[in-house]
């Protein structure tokens, strides 16, 4: 007698064995990216939710204003004052040397004070950096 099986064909298990040996790696990559972009998510550029919380939007605006003031004024020796007057702004320092201003900025932030390293440079068209620094 003739027997009948109903055969069923195992998946080739080893292409998936491996596949860990890249999504490992990859996420540790973008989990120790986004720890290093959450230190300071204003100057890397990416003030929003996850990275960001409420003062690091506050940071954000002052930022823009900086941008905007240094855009808008003809003189770079003006930016400083113009930014200085803005709610919770101090200008602690500021240097203004072949071009540049370089400014130390004090911002009054909802969890605290916070203070950013503001470089203002106009090369082509204008260009504003800025870091967080200890106050």
């Amino acid at each position: 007698m003739q027997r009948w099986a109903l055969v069923v064909r195992r998946a080739d298990r080893r292409r998936g064995r491996y596949r860990w040996l890249f999504v490992l790696p990859a996420v540790a990559v973008l989990g120790v990216a986004a720890k290093v972009v959450s230190s300071d998510p204003v100057g890397y550029g990416v003030p929003f939710w996850p990275f960001a919380d409420v003062g690091d939007h506050v940071e954000s605006r002052v930022m823009d204003e900086v941008t905007t003031a240094a855009r808008d004024l003809g003189r770079l020796d003006a930016v400083p004052g113009a930014v200085a007057g803005e709610d919770g702004v101090e200008v602690l320092e500021s240097r203004v040397v072949a071009g540049q201003v370089w400014m130390r900025v004090r911002l009054r932030v909802p969890d605290g004070v916070r203070c950013r390293a503001v470089g203002v440079l106009r090369d082509a068209g204008v260009q504003v950096t800025s870091r967080r620094v200890e106050c």
